[in-house]
């Protein structure tokens, strides 16, 4: 029998060898693959609208602004709406900026309320998967389409602070993060990325 091309048999027979490799594909992906394609990123610009609950207050924080990061370890969060505070992680330097436009610089290290937090951000953007499983029990749900990572504090000192991280995203791009800190807080965060950064 000669199979011509376009034929329903042909067809039939493509539709299913492309199936099986997705199939394959998705079967092989996981947490090391997740970590690999997000240290691809080299640099990305987003915006952000954020909605933090604080135990103290009635109603909830709202605040929207633009993110930055440049691999491995430059972070900005400018927030400009209600008031304009800016944060920038650089080297393991924290540079805060606020409304009357005060400035404080300390490391990292100095700071054990914000460390957890920022270690797993970063480590999460680089794609340092041995930095973020020393200091977080790692947890990835999903597919390469919408995946799920839970990060949870080994530490209980730093669980004092953060209660748990969780990152959204699709492929090597993040476009939500939640986090419960040890107080009852929370924060829920959307991303949406500079078209500019797609290829």
């Amino acid at each position: 029998m000669r199979l011509r091309f376009g034929s329903p048999l042909l067809i039939c027979l493509c539709g299913c060898l492309n199936f099986a490799i997705a199939q394959t594909a998705e079967q092989n992906w996981g947490l090391p693959q997740l970590m690999q394609s997000l240290a691809l990123v080299h640099s990305a610009s987003a915006r952000f609208a954020e909605r933090q609950t604080i135990p103290m207050l009635t109603t909830p924080l709202l605040s929207a602004g633009t993110l930055s990061y440049i691999a491995p370890d430059v972070v900005r969060k400018t927030t400009t709406s209600p008031a304009h505070q800016d944060f920038l992680l650089a080297h393991g330097l924290v540079t805060l900026t606020g409304p009357i436009r005060q400035t404080q610089r300390f490391s990292v290290n100095q700071a054990p309320q914000i460390a957890g937090l920022v270690e797993g951000i970063r480590a999460t953007l680089a794609g340092d998967l041995p930095a973020l499983q020393r200091v977080y029990t790692v947890r990835l749900t999903g597919n390469a389409a919408g995946w799920q990572l839970l990060l949870q504090p080994k530490s209980p000192d730093a669980a004092r602070f953060v209660k748990w991280i969780i990152i959204q995203g699709s492929q090597n791009r993040i476009n939500a993060v939640d986090t419960a800190s040890g107080d009852g807080g929370h924060s829920e965060m959307g991303i949406t990325e500079d078209p500019r950064n797609v290829p």
